[in-house]
């Protein structure tokens, strides 16, 4: 039986492709996110630097390659697989986290989902490339 080992590929292209879902996504919901945030278009339209960005990417990275680790503890072998505990890790240690800290904060719901919503699909996304992509070892 072969061991399931990191595929460091899929976890780099999979970080990129988080960045391009993000921008896809709060380009169709950016006006309900800001209003929804409080966020003011002469707010929207200044330059926040490259840190939000840099920080993005990393974000994106290690918790890609946390699933991929965990994948391979799992012996995770198939995409559905892959979907099913991604979105399970995310909806148990994250979702649910940061779905409390906005109702504490009196957020509205509806923003938690814009926000949360891109991460549900990049995890189950994650979930189901790293179940696909395997990387054995020799």
């Amino acid at each position: 039986m072969q061991k399931l080992t990191i595929n460091y590929v899929a976890v780099a292209v999979l970080a990129v492709v988080h960045q391009i879902t993000n921008f896809g996504w709060y380009s169709l919901v950016g006006q309900d996110w800001a209003r929804l945030a409080g966020i003011t278009a002469e707010q929207m339209s200044q330059n926040p630097g490259a840190l939000p960005y840099i920080m993005s990417l990393v974000a994106a990275g290690l918790a890609c390659y946390m699933l991929a680790w965990l994948f391979t503890k799992l012996d995770v072998t198939t995409p559905m697989q892959g979907v099913i505990y991604a979105v399970s890790f995310y909806g148990c240690f994250l979702f649910f986290q940061v779905a409390t800290k906005d109702m504490f904060q009196m957020h509205p719901f509806q923003l938690t989902l814009l926000n949360e919503g891109i991460n549900a699909i990049n995890f189950a996304l994650s979930g189901l490339v790293l179940g696909m992509w395997k990387k054995y070892a020799a």
